[in-house]
């Protein structure tokens, strides 16, 4: 078996000898109305009815300064076998929109690094929940700094991933109650330099996305450390998403030394963190990423993408 790991991290990231499903960028998809375009995607996700939902900023760009919201919809809702745009809502409500996850009853969880909140909504785009204090930073229980992710549990409790300033994952009840919290900024065993994305298998583990730490660790459901993969095969991981057969797509954003990546990519994994697949590169070309951001997956395997300086988001079909 032929190592493609960091000898000195275990379990290390491993080649695995078994068959790999293979994936192909769907060309033209999205669909977009004529004179229409993206602006930077942050955040993609999937809805149980096959709906793909792309979180990007408008002409806002990558920061903001003061509190101003993005005038225009910043959720896109694709069809995920046509691409079809079906309809658009959030203008006027985030500053700087970053994460987009997708819970139970297709409820739609959004982080704001700009107003430092969180936000749950309904399938329609109607608010139903705001988490935080708008533009105050903390690391209370009813305050975040710059929060990045969220995923939501099927018994109404989720974790946030809290996240560019206070590197922290924090676990809620259903009726947003803090229940524990865990993660100090650092290299060490549970500590993170930006938690930039979650995933919880069927088990209750949890991984984190230690983005500048160039890791992913894995945890169990109270927040205890069980393992890391790193290694140059995932690279500085953005976004994780589940896969399918027990399996993991890590989405790997690169360095951006002064904005411009050095390298863009998907691995695909067993939960035992061996390698299966990798696919993708540092590019503006169909199948290329630049700044890639995030991940999701359809039922089906499926595969979809969203770049920040690329402004898009792609489609990969599983073959």
């Amino acid at each position: 078996m032929r190592i493609t790991g960091l000898a000195a991290f275990a379990p290390l990231l491993l080649a695995s000898a078994a068959p790999a499903p293979h994936y192909a960028v769907v060309h033209g998809w999205p669909s977009l109305p004529e004179g229409r375009v993206l602006g930077p995607c942050s955040g993609v996700a999937v809805t149980s009815k096959g709906e793909v939902l792309v979180l990007h900023r408008g002409n806002r760009g990558t920061d903001a300064k003061g509190l101003v919201p993005v005038k225009e919809p910043v959720v896109e809702v694709f069809d995920a076998v046509t691409g079809k745009l079906k309809r658009e809502w959030g203008a006027g409500l985030f500053v700087v929109p970053h994460g987009i996850s997708v819970g139970p009853g297709d409820h739609v969880w959004i982080t704001d690094t700009g107003t430092s909140q969180v936000f749950e909504f309904a399938p329609d785009g109607t608010l139903l929940r705001t988490l935080g204090e708008r533009g105050v930073p903390g690391a209370d229980a009813t305050h975040f700094d710059r929060p990045t992710d969220v995923a939501p549990m099927a018994d109404g409790s989720f974790y946030i991933a809290d996240g560019y300033g206070n590197s922290r994952v924090a676990r809620f009840a259903a009726d947003g109650k803090l229940l524990f919290q865990w993660g100090t900024r650092g290299t060490g065993t549970g500590q993170f330099n930006i938690p930039h994305a979650l995933a919880v298998d069927r088990s209750g583990r949890v991984y984190v996305a230690d983005r500048v730490n160039d890791r992913v660790q894995v945890f169990d459901p109270r927040g205890r450390y069980l393992t890391e993969w790193k290694s140059p095969a995932i690279g500085r991981p953005f976004g994780l998403a589940l896969l399918p057969g027990n399996r993991m797509a890590i989405l790997d954003g690169g360095s951006n030394p002064d904005k411009v990546p050095d390298h863009d990519g998907v691995t695909i994994a067993g939960l035992d963190g061996r390698q299966v697949e990798h696919f993708g590169r540092m590019g503006n070309q169909d199948g290329q990423f630049w700044i890639a951001h995030d991940i999701a997956a359809d039922r089906a395997g499926n595969i979809y993408v969203v770049d920040i300086a690329g402004q898009r988001v792609q489609k990969f079909a599983r073959r």
